[in-house]
């Protein structure tokens, strides 16, 4: 019985041992498959499935966690990437803009008052904001950010989706300076805004951070930093992620902490004219380009401020922006597509004209978005 229970016991151990080193090869292999997958380069495309388009009264495309949002002034419609139709609103603006974050699309009537928020069940919920909208945000959880002017005054109020007004910020544009932008922090707790004057011919920037969350409630008008900057326009900001924001400034980028309270963590003075400026969770970028001058570099910086890649760039894009590790930059007809280390992924030119490029699985698949149609195309060898 003991001579049972040791062979038993030896069996067991061995299967284990046996099944272990199985699973390691086994998730060996896929890693290898994966790196050599993301790490390819493609030359042609297949189209796997097609959806009809049209580009009557359009306002723009979005790109929507593997689906696509077209929005128009007679409403917005997405499409998941099997050609399925996750939702379709209808609405009157004049001048639609749009911004996304996870489930959640907000479109607003940029000079109206209107706004309407999206999730991937379709409408969830509907605002009228008491001034004219110059631009809208929207964070993870539907909240949204709306900012406003009329007259000398500028208005920064959050509001649920449900319609509860979260709080304002109200600043007196001679004064303060006319609001250049604003971005609204995923958890939608945190806005920042750069604000522009002139004074005595100088250019000051007021760049202002405000914290609707319970911390927030201890800083006087909700303000959880400020910096004031002069001898430079800084025209955008941006949380690249929940607690990280960028402004970028006509001579470079200014990079702050904001767990909570704003900090700034770096600055970085470029030479050069600014063409573009990109963005995302990862990477903050910009396209250098001198006028009259082919030549374009585009350097781009993690959320530490480490330049992460200096390029030249050989290709004259009409549309570019940062999609997880990938830059996807277009023109009319022509693409091309680089990964954050600056290896070229897909350079390609269409018969037909591009409206909009955007990823579905970031590997091999991407939607193609034409004046006719929305392609789903795969990527070949």
């Amino acid at each position: 019985m003991r001579n049972y229970e040791d062979r038993k016991n030896r069996y067991r151990k061995n299967r284990v041992i046996i099944f272990s080193l199985l699973l390691v090869l086994i998730v060996i292999i896929g890693v290898i498959y994966l790196v050599r997958l993301y790490n390819r380069s493609f030359q042609d495309y297949e189209v796997m499935d097609r959806v009809t388009n049209t580009e009557e009264n359009l306002g723009g495309y979005l790109e929507y966690k593997g689906a696509v949002v077209r929005y128009s002034r007679d409403g917005a419609v997405a499409v998941d990437n099997k050609g399925n139709l996750l939702w379709n609103g209808s609405f009157e603006m004049a001048d639609p803009i749009a911004d996304t974050c996870d489930d959640y699309v907000v479109i607003a009537d940029r000079g109206g008052k209107q706004v309407q928020i999206f999730n991937r069940k379709g409408l969830a919920g509907s605002l009228t904001m008491n001034h004219p909208i110059v631009k809208a945000e929207v964070a993870r959880q539907g909240v949204v950010a709306v900012l406003m002017t009329e007259d000398d005054v500028s208005y920064v109020e959050l509001w649920s989706k449900e319609g509860d007004f979260i709080g304002e910020k109200v600043t007196n544009m001679v004064k303060d300076g006319y609001p250049m932008d604003i971005s609204l922090s995923d958890n939608g707790e945190k806005v920042a805004a750069t604000y522009l004057s002139i004074s005595r011919g100088e250019i000051i920037n007021n760049i202002l951070f405000l914290n609707y969350g319970e911390v927030g409630k201890n800083f006087t008008d909700r303000t959880a930093g400020a910096l004031i900057y002069n001898n430079a326009v800084v025209a955008r900001i941006t949380f690249l992620d929940n607690d990280t924001v960028c402004a970028f400034k006509e001579d470079g980028l200014l990079i702050f902490t904001m767990p909570e309270i704003a900090e700034l963590a770096i600055e970085e003075t470029i030479e050069g004219k600014i063409k573009s400026v990109l963005h995302n969770e990862k990477y903050a970028g910009i396209v250098l380009k001198e006028d009259g001058d082919s030549d374009q570099r585009l350097l781009l910086y993690d959320l530490k401020g480490k330049k992460v890649l200096d390029k030249e760039l050989d290709f004259e894009y009409e549309s570019i922006y940062l999609s997880r590790d990938e830059v996807i930059m277009y023109n009319d007809l022509s693409c091309v597509i680089y990964k954050a280390d600056g290896k070229e992924k897909f350079r390609y030119t269409f018969a037909t004209n591009i409206s909009a490029l955007y990823p579905i699985n970031n590997l091999d698949r991407y939607f193609m978005v034409n004046p006719k149609e929305i392609l789903e195309i795969q990527l070949v060898e």
